[in-house]
């Protein structure tokens, strides 16, 4: 999923790739909670980044959950710097 747009994956991976097509900013994920404010289960402690895009290829880091996705649930992350759009990116478990 594009880092700045969010999106939806299913429940039970363990794993969500992120892309970035900004050639100008990297983007790191400092956190990824519910409504409630909990973290996403088995989100990484290392803040992720996702690197920028370069020579026409669009930057790529795959997020390694340490448990599984629980379907139903929607998370928001927060971007540093923060993405261009007025509203943070969700992720969705279907």
């Amino acid at each position: 999923m594009n880092v700045c747009d969010g999106g939806t994956i299913s429940g039970g991976v363990t794993s969500i790739p992120f892309t970035n097509t900004s050639t100008t900013t990297s983007y790191t994920i400092t956190s990824c909670k519910d409504s409630s404010g909990n973290t996403m289960p088995g989100w990484p402690s290392t803040n992720p980044v996702i690197p920028m895009a370069s020579g026409g290829v669009n930057g790529s880091h795959t997020v390694v959950l340490s448990v599984a996705a629980i379907s139903g649930k929607e998370y928001t992350y927060i971007t540093s710097p923060l993405c261009p759009q007025a509203t943070n990116p969700k992720i969705r478990v279907s």
